[in-house]
């Protein structure tokens, strides 16, 4: 009896044991930076588009902030929390700046109204 007593808790206790969810290792993530331990003089010139209403884009600082100007309208951005290269205009478009092998900023992606448009920076 004490052996059936026996084997029964050693099964129970295995089962229970293999039974418990696997945890995988949490994925490496890019690093994560602040807007304000980045320097920002890395994003400014005038991108060129294509398809939209004005040809240019000018992304500039001011005030240690940087800011957009189409030839129309001109307005500040703001970094999106935990998103690398990525600023929020007035919440009226998204730009997600495109870099080279050598990590230097060579365009931009502008979001918004649910399409997409690519930028190219001019040298």
């Amino acid at each position: 009896m004490k052996s059936i007593v026996f084997t029964l808790a050693c099964a129970l206790s295995l089962t229970t044991l293999y039974a418990a969810p696997h945890t995988a290792p949490a994925p490496i993530k890019p690093p994560v930076y602040r807007a304000d331990s980045i320097d920002l003089n890395q994003y400014v010139g005038k991108y060129k588009f294509e398809g939209l209403p004005f040809e240019f884009v000018t992304i500039a600082v001011k005030d240690g902030q940087l800011t957009i100007d189409t030839g129309s309208e001109a307005g500040a951005m703001t970094p999106i929390k935990n998103t690398l290269d990525a600023f929020d205009a007035a919440g009226r478009a998204t730009l997600t700046f495109k870099r080279d092998d050598t990590r230097k900023v060579t365009g931009v992606t502008l979001d918004a109204q649910g399409r997409s448009f690519e930028g190219k920076k001019e040298n």
